[in-house]
């Protein structure tokens, strides 16, 4: 079969395999998904696990002249600011679909990052990231959480990944890091995510080499508000996920009852602050330095239905009290907006419960420098 090429979005094509059929039932199903979420963010959900370990990790103590060295220019630049991010312009990639043997042209948005002041970055959340190293052993492969930080409606955890002769658990590249994040490979023989939250891993390429990979955890909470620790769920399987995936039946029962699950708290500090503001219906948007948090059903003109999908917003931005504004994104939709570009400039974004919406940033907003939001046509000022 000759490929087809198809002109899309990346929003559609992230969307390929959805249906946007907004009756009761969907939305009792996705209710009932959201909820369920906790649980499926571990690949092979439902199957009997042998034992569920007690977390064996090395916590590391770090004092507080190295926690302050860990947060130099480099650590708040590479997280937060454009260390190994340099800005991407607006481009058209062919994906490939082997099994359909068709072919479909993205075009990837713009995407924009700016440096950190490291005094302004301590001021905003030096005092709420949390430094508190924790190690686990998946085999040949080590796992690292660095640091952490959370306002409650978003989390950032940095990690590193090492193992001798080149770490093959991660999918990674550029354009993994402009789309949907590494993912685990088939070659990977664990799994690990946080109970919590959903999210996108970023690889620092930049910094890392073929043994140890720098990555940084965009995340949103799903559930939960972070108070105290997230818990980073892992599972270790006694093959490659490919073999497991591959066995049926008895077969696979028996190696899924050889599967290790783990729980380990990774410490937080206090949240960082979050300021509500409001629209003239009173609709909420609660933004902190590291995210945007918006109240989907009032305000913005949205059916229920349409309340539900992130699609609903296309265009939401900082405006700062200068005059200058952090479009976070801008994207084309027929008969509503036009735009010359389309752009993402989040981390992160997903819907929640709540019929909210959550934007992770891709920098650290000065909150105390912020004039209004806007969101679609709708204006936010604050409470």
């Amino acid at each position: 079969m000759n490929p087809k090429s198809l002109n899309i979005s990346i929003e559609t094509f992230d969307k390929l395999n959805e249906e946007h059929k907004f009756s009761d039932e969907y939305k009792a199903k996705k209710r009932a998904a959201l909820k369920e979420y906790k649980k499926s963010t571990l690949p092979f959900h439902g199957m009997h696990f042998a034992r569920i370990a007690v977390a064996a990790c090395l916590i590391l103590v770090v004092t507080p002249i190295a926690a302050n060295a860990a947060t130099g220019g480099e650590f708040w630049n590479r997280i937060w600011g454009n260390f190994g991010k340099g800005n991407v312009a607006s481009h058209d990639e062919v994906v490939f679909e082997a099994e359909k043997g068709t072919s479909y042209t993205v075009t990837y948005p713009q995407r924009d990052y700016e440096a950190v002041d490291p005094q302004k970055a301590e001021e905003l959340i030096g005092d709420n990231v949390s430094f508190e190293p924790i190690v686990k052993q998946f085999g040949d492969t080590t796992l690292t959480i660095l640091s952490s930080v959370t306002d409650g409606n978003a989390a950032v955890v940095e990690f590193t990944l090492e193992r001798e002769g080149g770490v093959n658990a991660l999918n990674y590249s550029q354009l993994n890091n402009e789309a949907k994040g590494a993912d685990f490979s088939d070659d990977a023989d664990f799994y690990f995510g946080f109970k919590e939250c959903s999210g996108s891993i970023f690889v620092d390429l930049e910094k890392s080499t073929s043994d140890k990979l720098y990555c940084y955890y965009y995340m949103t909470m799903t559930w939960g508000d972070g108070s105290g620790s997230l818990t980073l769920e892992t599972e270790k399987y006694p093959c490659t996920r490919k073999e497991l995936s591959a066995n049926e039946g008895n077969a696979q029962e028996d190696l899924s009852n050889e599967i290790v699950a783990e729980s380990i708290s990774i410490p937080l500090k206090q949240q960082v602050e979050t300021i509500e503001y409001t629209n003239p219906e009173n609709g909420c948007a609660a933004v902190s330095p590291l995210s945007l948090k918006i109240d989907m059903t009032t305000g913005l003109g949205l059916t229920e239905e349409k309340a539900y999908d992130p699609y609903s917003v296309y265009y939401t931005a900082i405006n700062y009290k200068d005059g200058t504004n952090y479009v976070i994104t801008d994207q084309a939709r027929d008969g509503l907006h036009s735009c010359e570009t389309e752009i993402d400039n989040s981390s992160y974004v997903c819907g929640g419960l709540d019929n909210s919406l959550t934007f992770v940033f891709n920098r650290l907003v000065d909150t105390a420098e912020i004039d209004s939001i806007t969101v679609n046509e709708t204006t936010y000022t604050l409470k």
